[in-house]
């Protein structure tokens, strides 16, 4: 198999966002999860938007295009980022990436309910992949538990995964009209302005002196490579190779992020909740399999 530069986008993004839980993991100990989100993707942002001006020039949005464009980002952005770090602060990273691999079937869902019926086949991988998120959240085989981490952590990233189910969903005609960089650097200016008010929510509240400058590159690592560029070169890779053979590489984030949360972190993940993530990933695979033969 002959491997396109759009392949090496896309690895270079899931390493990127798999890397992304365990770094903001370790930042969120010493800034507080609102504070983090607003100022990070404020950056991001910023970064994103200097992009689009030195490749494509600033074209404001036009009207007919303005309100779609501050939804994606009140929902991709404000919303999902807010939940998402402080799901993070409440769960473990390498859990937290598995719940959010689930984003595909919900996407699926969704499609399902405005009229795109899913085949048999897809089905029974949705059916799989809940069963295998059931693991990672239980961590056991024979009662109901909960284990590294809390419940409402674990709920929130599955709430992640849904907005950006309904992200992916509702955004693809706006990315094919106006391009991946002019659609996903507007909308992440407004997200990050509505944000940005959040920051008031935790800032007095750092100690400035336990911030260091390891702390500080992580912070600019999930800022500016995960928050701005992740997203450039995502999109680069799937104008490239095109949406059903990029969305493989999404199965490899879970994985990333497990070795990294064990190797840097120290967490524990168990043989039951690892069953789990594999479960997940053989349901997604089946699931991606299954629409591939309908298309």
């Amino acid at each position: 198999m002959k491997l396109d530069r759009g392949d090496a986008y896309l690895l270079f993004t899931v390493i990127i966002w798999g890397n992304t839980f365990p770094t903001a993991k370790y930042v969120l100990g010493v800034i507080p999860p609102n504070v983090y989100a607003s100022t990070r993707y404020l950056l991001a942002a910023l970064t994103l938007m200097a992009v689009l001006a030195w490749r494509e020039g600033l074209r404001l949005p036009r009207r007919q295009d303005l309100l779609p464009l501050i939804g994606f980002g009140l929902l991709g952005i404000t919303l999902m980022q807010l939940i998402w770090t402080n799901a993070l602060s409440l769960t473990a990273a390498s859990k937290g990436a598995i719940l959010i691999s689930v984003s595909p079937i919900w996407a699926m869902l969704i499609s399902s309910l405005r009229g795109q019926r899913p085949a048999p086949l897809t089905w029974v991988g949705i059916l799989i992949c809940f069963a295998g998120v059931f693991l990672v959240i239980n961590n056991s085989l024979t009662a109901i538990t909960v284990g590294g981490g809390s419940l409402l952590g674990d709920l929130l990233f599955l709430t992640v995964a849904f907005c950006w189910a309904c992200y992916s969903v509702l955004a693809p005609p706006y990315l094919a009209r106006l391009g991946a960089l002019y659609v996903s650097a507007w909308s992440m200016l407004f997200g990050a302005i509505a944000l940005s008010p959040a920051m008031l929510f935790g800032i007095t509240e750092i100690d400035w002196a336990t911030v260091t400058a390891l702390h500080w590159a992580g912070f600019l690592f999930t800022a500016i490579f995960a928050g701005a560029l992740g997203y450039l070169f995502w999109y680069e890779g799937i104008a490239r190779l095109g949406v059903a053979r990029s969305v493989v590489y999404s199965y490899l984030i879970p994985v990333f992020a497990l070795l990294s949360a064990v190797s840097f972190l120290g967490e524990h993940v168990s043989m039951i909740q690892l069953t789990g993530a594999a479960v997940v990933i053989g349901g997604l695979v089946l699931t991606r399999i299954s629409t591939g033969k309908r298309q």
